[in-house]
């Protein structure tokens, strides 16, 4: 047996085509298959991500000669 969508899971489930057992087992196999899509996903969005520009660096200021007197 293929696995359901979840409403094709639902809709036999509550007119009697699966068991309570069957459709767990069904929902099981689309969380997995979901979890793997959304893990490539993520992977893809992290490769394509762009860094953040590095934070500017704060240079002290010299003081003047006629300041150091």
């Amino acid at each position: 047996m293929g696995t359901y969508g979840l409403s094709g899971v639902l809709s036999a489930w509550k007119i009697g085509s699966l068991t309570t057992e069957q459709a767990v087992g069904q929902i099981l196999q689309l969380l997995e298959e979901l979890e793997g899509r959304v893990g490539e996903l993520e992977r893809r969005n992290h490769a394509l991500a762009i860094p953040p520009p590095p934070a500017p660096v704060r240079r002290r200021r010299r003081r003047k000669l006629s300041e150091q007197e």
